[in-house]
């Protein structure tokens, strides 16, 4: 996972229409936990049925958990999805179990389940910016993820 902690700017060969016609936008989608660890991803976006145009992107998403922070703090998840389970590892050598334990000597013990705050930036090339945020639980990252859409019209405005 890239971590990063800039937005991403547009260049100057960015491109700036679709074969459609239609600008392009820079979409960036972050996944942030409390401890300040962040994962991002972006894409150029058609300004044009931006709902369905962004499942890609969140697809992009981890399906449960951020591996961001250690996800459970004692309590198990619950999952939008009967069909999805974790899988239990009791060696505490092997990977994840390693990296969790790298993220609670680093962040302090913790009780309940971790939060991710997953963020969409929507920047078009003459600078409107919208953005929106949601704070989800670690169980369910993709699905609640995908959330987000709900909250971005079809197309941007872009005259201001």
């Amino acid at each position: 996972m890239a971590l990063s902690t800039s937005w991403p700017q547009w260049r100057r060969d960015s491109p700036e229409l679709s074969s459609g016609g239609h600008p392009f936008l820079l979409v960036t989608l972050r996944m942030t936990v409390p401890s300040g660890r962040q994962w991002q991803q972006y894409r150029f976006i058609e300004n044009h049925d931006l709902r369905a145009r962004l499942v890609p992107l969140l697809g992009t998403l981890p399906l449960s958990h951020s591996l961001l922070q250690e996800p459970h703090g004692g309590q198990p998840c619950r999952f939008s999805d009967p069909a999805v389970r974790i899988w239990q590892d009791d060696d505490s050598d092997r990977w994840p179990n390693t990296l969790y334990r790298s993220f609670t000597e680093a962040d302090g013990p913790r009780r309940g389940l971790g939060e991710v705050t997953v963020t969409l930036r929507l920047h078009g090339r003459s600078g409107i910016v919208r953005e929106v945020s949601r704070t989800i639980n670690e169980c369910n990252v993709r699905a609640d993820g995908q959330l987000l859409r709900t909250q971005v019209p079809d197309v941007l405005p872009l005259d201001g």
